[in-house]
């Protein structure tokens, strides 16, 4: 073979987010059937990625078959209503066809909607039938819990559709450009992760949902450019220190279309940050202060009495979290409280006294999956030692019980359990395996394999195989003791001369890079271009616990760019990197966060790329933005020193500025100011704008073009030689 022919095959960008995907065609939003037998879930079509179907598993059968191809069944080029583009922008689904679904009840039918229009998939028979009126484009589907009825958003108002017969419902009449009826508002879909603005009651009878008003929000101007117009929106956005939308809380009786109100405010800007039904009559809600230092656990019933049940309150501030679940035959609930420093399950009586904890184990607790009542058993998803991984773990509901560790295969594992929790589905990676998908036992035994995404010739990352970077983990200590993780890629072993460095960061609070889980591939694609890429989990991430999230608390931009500029000077003592020739990468916080280490630490950073950032947090949102720096009147020079303006005259490295022209979440104004101020004070930047484009920068053309150009700017700048 000659050494031409040995060679493995050239990683491009274009590549990367080309069809068939290189990751696989991974099943994305699994779910159980309600009988348990079978799962559905969508999954990315091999001729185009981008464009979602739906699928089933039989699990006794152990067959998987395609329900639904989207292609097949849509109507064409159909523009989204308003309420749907803003709620795809706020959960972040940048993809086509089949975007979401809900089992019927008896397991034996899907609806979904497709082209604004709901439809139904029988099991048995593959037949699809439309279940809402053409002319109506619909949204946020949700299943009455016995089957009865289909109910969904369309023009701000709330409907339902009795699945039988085709009989429409509408249930409020007032929804217009300042009020909707259950749809989620911009601050709880942005910000709370409460994507839901309605919910039925078990028994069907009711739906409790939101009325949101957001004529209390300033209007303001905001632009967007896209290829051949230029259109103004009012859009009301939230400032930090400014007014927010109103919610109300209300419950309306199908039968009779009788609506109650259901009072759940203290103070006039309390936050509804959840809601549950826990029975027919009686909601669970979160309350949280404004200045989010104190939430309560609410109940209310339907004729207008609440207590509280139980309250968080903190110096700093109160995460939010769904570890919530109710235990009927114990007349008791299960709480999430990071009290002791990590997020840990307390068992709770049903009146609000504290019976004991559940878990204490040395990590945390991310998510409450299900309870098993006649086992008495509670499942969860956390980590204990090494915050990298995530694993199954199940705790007794007895005195003495104990904790047991379900999942043993080292990396994260993301987990659907089964209605009557004897199984789950596994969707299991780590840096050396792309996600795949098994089945287990109750008890951690692995059964089968749903989709084993093994990286053979035949996967689409076959051919890449052989030259993939495998990222090493390791540690940094803090100033203050604190330990940071780190994912390093390097190019191959048999390059030995210094590489140029990229440093790929994030850095804010409420998420977590450095994972022991399938690494984006770009990544990779830098590694092959000899660069040593840093990821660096900086104090603030989140998954760690208060004390690692609190220092940022009244002033961003300092304790995690030191904790950044620790990572460099980590990569210019390594014998492989090129101390002199470090670039930083990021984009919203993480563009943040690329400025400031580049205006903060020039010395340590020869250049940076800043996508859609942060530059004035006055000019961010309520929720977010006042969490960790307060109100604006309480805090000015918090918000002035967590700005970047202060510090761009350390600017003068290169910068390449990136943004969408449509941003309605981190806006436009943010790039433009910081454009202004650059320019009055001289210094040269690079730019590069996506008309059209929102916070996400999605789709393939986009994401390639993105790409390319970051990969040119650091090419120019860092001088990099292939390997």
């Amino acid at each position: 073979m000659s050494r031409e022919e040995s060679k493995p095959p050239e990683l491009t960008i274009q590549r990367i987010f080309d069809d068939p995907p290189l990751s696989g065609a991974i099943p994305q939003q699994i779910r159980y059937a309600p009988d348990g037998r079978r799962i559905a879930y969508l999954k990315a079509a091999n001729d185009q990625h981008e464009r979602l179907d739906l699928w089933s598993y039989n699990l006794d059968e152990r067959a998987e078959r395609a329900l639904v191809d989207a292609s097949q069944l849509s109507r064409g080029s159909v523009e989204l209503s308003d309420e749907e583009k803003a709620r795809r922008e706020r959960t972040r689904t940048s993809a086509t066809g089949i975007v979401e679904y809900e089992w019927l009840p008896e397991s034996n039918g899907i609806v979904f909607p497709l082209d604004g229009r709901a439809h139904l998939v029988e099991l048995s028979t593959g037949e699809l039938s439309a279940l809402t009126p053409a002319e109506a484009f619909v949204t946020h589907l949700k299943v009455s819990p016995h089957g009865t009825w289909l109910a969904y958003l369309s023009e701000s108002d709330l409907h339902v559709v009795e699945i039988a017969t085709g009989r429409v419902q509408q249930l409020t009449q007032d929804g217009d450009d300042a009020v909707s009826n259950g749809l989620a508002d911009f601050i709880a879909a942005e910000e709370m992760l409460r994507f839901d603005g309605y919910w039925w009651s078990p028994d069907e009878r009711y739906l409790a949902f939101t009325r949101v008003d957001e004529s209390p929000v300033a209007t303001s101007q905001r632009y967007e450019i896209n290829a051949g117009e230029i259109t103004l929106h009012a859009q009301r956005y939230p400032f930090a220190g400014e007014a927010n939308a109103r919610v109300d809380l209300h419950v309306v009786e199908l039968s009779s279309g009788h609506v109650r109100n259901i009072e759940w405010r203290l103070e006039a800007d309390d936050y509804l940050a959840r809601v549950w039904w826990i029975g027919n009559a009686e909601l669970a809600l979160v309350r949280q202060r404004r200045n989010q230092t104190r939430m309560e656990l609410v109940f209310a019933d339907l004729d207008g009495h609440s207590r509280e049940v139980l309250a968080e309150c903190s110096d700093t501030w109160v995460n939010l979290h769904d570890d919530f679940a109710i235990i009927d035959s114990l007349d008791a609930f299960v709480w999430g409280s990071e009290r002791g420093g990590t997020n840990q399950l307390y068992l709770y009586r049903r009146d609000g006294k504290l019976e004991k904890p559940l878990t204490a184990i040395d990590g945390n607790v991310t998510k409450l999956l299900s309870v098993d009542e006649k086992k008495r058993l509670v499942y969860f998803q956390g980590w204990r030692e090494d915050p990298v991984e995530q694993h199954l773990f199940a705790v007794s509901l007895d005195e003495g019980g104990g904790l047991t560790q379900l999942t043993s295969a080292s990396g994260c594992h993301d987990i659907a359990m089964s209605p009557d929790c004897s199984t789950f589905v596994d969707q299991h990676s780590s840096v050396t395996q792309p996600p795949r998908v098994l089945l287990g036992r109750a008890d951690g035994t692995h059964q089968f394999d749903i989709d084993a995404n093994e990286l053979n010739q035949e996967h689409p990352y076959g051919p890449f195989v052989r030259a993939h970077a495998t990222p090493q983990f390791g540690h940094l200590h803090a100033e203050d003791g604190q330990r940071l993780a780190f994912r390093i890629t390097r190019p191959p072993e048999n390059s030995t001369s210094p590489h140029p460095a990229v440093v790929v960061v994030y850095g804010g609070p409420g998420a977590q890079r450095v994972r022991n889980q399938w690494p984006p591939l770009f990544q990779q694609y830098l590694a092959r271009q000899g660069y040593v890429v840093l990821e660096l989990d900086n104090r603030g991430s989140s998954n760690r616990g208060r004390g690692f999230e609190a220092p940022i608390h009244l002033r961003l931009g300092e304790v995690e760019v030191r904790d950044q500029i620790l990572g460099a000077e980590h990569l210019a003592d390594l014998p492989y990197v090129d101390a002199t020739r470090i670039g930083i990468f990021g984009g919203s916080y993480g563009g943040y966060m690329a400025i400031m280490c580049l205006a903060k630490a020039s010395e340590h950073f020869r250049c940076a790329v800043a996508v859609a950032p942060v530059t004035d947090w006055r000019l961010y949102d309520t929720h977010y933005t006042e969490r960790y720096l307060g109100l604006p009147e309480e805090n000015r020079e918090g918000y002035r020193a967590s700005s970047v303006f202060p510090y761009l005259a350390g600017l003068s490295a290169p910068l390449l500025l990136m943004h969408g022209m449509a941003d309605d979440n981190v806006l436009f104004t943010h790039s433009t100011r910081l454009m202004q101020a650059l320019q009055d004070q001289g210094s040269l930047f690079e730019l590069m704008t996506y008309p059209g484009a929102k916070h996400g920068l999605a789709g393939r053309s986009v994401s390639v073009h993105r790409y390319r150009v970051i990969a040119d700017f650091f090419s120019r700048h860092l001088s990099p030689k292939p390997v």
